[in-house]
């Protein structure tokens, strides 16, 4: 590669990295050429990439960018996950992966421009999907009001009933009837509509 070409690179890596919410590196010695086009396909459905590159390239265009943190895992055959949104699902296929696959050993990586440990990766691998938690929120908010309409539905016919068997006891025992009932009602309607005029 000429000189124009590496400083080409370089600015090309700057850019991608700057771009990325999340980079994670990891040793592919051994993968075969169908594994790492299946890795590169499951992390693109997850919204991310994973790109073999030359490492001198690379540690240049991190030190260039700051990413002081991550040159330590530019040794060797290594490859760099680049994720540019949402890492969960990212973190997830990467997991999933180098526990299927021994020759894929993640090394480390940087998550909005912090480092991120093996440790760290296993935890964000472990979250549920951002749509998972969407759900789980629309759940939580739903839940509350239809345990709020099931508990007013069972009071307002509860307390129905209990005044509907006070009535029923009051009339058995003579204490009212139906027709006391209904002039009560009437005397109590007339002196509502007295107390609107005055």
């Amino acid at each position: 590669m000429v000189r124009e070409d590496k400083v080409e690179a370089v600015k090309d890596l700057e850019e991608v990295f700057k771009s990325a919410s999340t980079l994670v590196m990891a040793e592919y010695r051994g993968l075969t050429v169908s594994q790492q086009t299946q890795l590169r396909k499951e992390l693109k459905k997850a919204g991310a990439s994973f790109n073999v590159v030359k490492m001198s390239l690379a540690k240049r265009a991190a030190e260039n960018v700051g990413y002081k943190d991550i040159l330590e895992y530019f040794a060797g055959p290594t490859g760099i996950a680049v994720i540019e949104t949402d890492p969960v699902e990212a973190a997830k296929v990467l997991k999933n992966f180098s526990t299927e696959n021994e020759a894929f050993v993640v090394k480390g990586g940087l998550m909005d421009e912090e480092p991120l440990t093996i440790e760290q990766l296993n935890v964000l691998a472990s979250i549920d999907s951002r749509d998972v938690l969407l759900a789980k929120i629309a759940g939580g908010f739903n839940a509350p009001v239809s345990k709020l309409a099931g508990t007013i539905k069972s009071v307002l016919s509860k307390s129905g009933y209990a005044f509907k068997a006070l009535i029923e006891k009051k009339e058995s025992t003579g204490e009212i009837n139906s027709e006391s009932e209904e002039s009560e009602a009437s005397n109590e309607a007339k002196e509502e509509i007295k107390k609107e005029e005055e």
